[in-house]
C-alpha cells in the first residue's frame, strides 16, 4: 500500500476576464499550495474501486479520483486496478482544491507507478481533461492560472514557508451558483492585468492589493462568508475568500480570542503554511 498526500490551495486574487463560447469563464488567478492534506491510500486490485471518508463526496464513478484514473487508462491504453481510500481532511465546497488535488495525486502516482509513459505535457493534457482546477497542482510556488485555470504558470515567486490560516464556516459554496452572478461590469479588461503582474515584484504589496471578483459574488450568495470576513476586520485581521469560498484564509497566526470564535460559532479553524 502507498499514501499520497494532496495539498490544499489557496487563491491570492482572482479576476474574471470573460465568459467563453463552452459557458465556461476566463479567469485570472494566483495560487499557492498549502500544508493542509487529504490523504490517499492505494492498492492493488480486481477492479477500480474509489472510497473515501466522507459522506459528502461521491465514490467510485461519482469521484474525480475514478475519472483521472480513467482518463490515464484511456491515453496509455494501460489497466489501472487499484482499490483508493481518499481520507478527506480538506473542506469540501470551500474553494481549496481537494477533489482536484486528490486527481493530480493519482495521475502523479499512476505515471510513476507504470515507469513514466507520459510526460509533464501529456500529464496537465489528461489534468485539464479531468478537472480546470487539476493542472496547477503539478506547480510549484506562486502560480499563475488563465483561461478556465487550465493554463498554468509558475511566477518565480513563493510565499513558502509563511503561515497561514484558514476560517471554514462549515457550509460549502455551489461554484455554478456563484458565476450565474457574474455580469459584464464585474470584468477585468485585459489591458489591467499587467497592472496586477507588476504587483509581484513586492509581494506585500501585492497581497495588500489583490481581490477576488467571484469571493466577493460568493459572500452575496452566502452571508456566512460576510459573518467570517467581518469578524476577521473587526479583530484587525486581513481575510482573502479563496476560490468561490466558502473558506477565507489570513496571513498570520490566530489569537486566542479568533480560536474562542471559531468554536463558538462552529467555524472550523485550520493552521497551516504555505508550501
Amino acid at each position: 500500500m502507498k499514501i499520497l498526500k494532496a495539498p490544499a490551495k489557496v487563491n491570492i486574487g482572482l479576476w474574471i476576464i470573460g465568459k467563453r463560447a463552452d459557458n465556461y469563464h476566463n479567469i485570472y488567478s494566483y495560487v499557492q499550495k498549502i500544508s493542509l492534506y487529504d490523504k490517499i491510500s492505494v492498492k492493488p486490485a480486481p477492479i477500480l474501486k474509489v472510497k473515501t471518508t466522507n459522506p459528502e463526496v461521491p465514490e467510485n464513478e461519482g469521484n474525480i479520483v475514478y475519472k483521472a484514473v480513467k482518463a490515464f487508462e484511456n491515453y496509455t491504453g494501460l489497466e489501472a486496478n487499484f482499490e483508493i481510500v481518499i481520507e478527506k481532511n480538506i473542506p469540501v465546497g470551500a474553494g481549496l482544491g481537494g477533489g482536484s488535488s486528490d486527481a493530480a495525486a493519482i495521475l502523479k502516482f499512476l505515471n510513476e507507478e507504470f515507469g513514466n509513459p507520459l510526460t509533464q505535457e501529456e500529464l496537465l493534457k489528461i489534468a485539464s481533461y479531468v478537472g480546470s482546477d487539476v493542472p496547477l497542482f503539478f506547480k510549484e510556488g506562486l502560480t499563475k492560472i488563465r483561461g478556465k485555470g487550465d493554463i498554468v504558470e509558475e511566477t518565480g515567486q513563493s510565499l513558502e514557508g509563511k503561515e497561514l490560516f484558514i476560517v471554514y464556516p462549515n457550509v460549502g459554496t455551489s461554484t455554478e451558483e456563484v458565476y450565474k452572478k457574474v455580469s459584464y461590469e464585474m470584468l477585468t479588461k485585459e489591458e489591467e492585468l499587467s497592472k496586477i503582474d507588476s504587483l509581484l515584484e513586492d509581494i506585500d504589496k501585492f497581497l495588500n492589493s489583490v481581490e477576488n471578483t467571484l469571493g466577493k459574488l460568493a459572500a452575496d450568495v452566502y452571508p456566512q462568508i460576510n459573518e467570517v470576513l467581518n469578524t476577521l476586520e473587526f479583530l484587525g485581521y486581513k481575510g482573502y475568500i479563496t476560490g468561490s469560498g466558502s473558506a477565507v484564509f489570513v496571513i498570520g497566526k490566530p489569537s486566542e480570542k479568533l480560536e474562542t470564535i471559531c468554536k463558538v460559532r462552529n467555524w472550523k479553524l485550520i493552521q497551516a503554511k504555505f508550501i
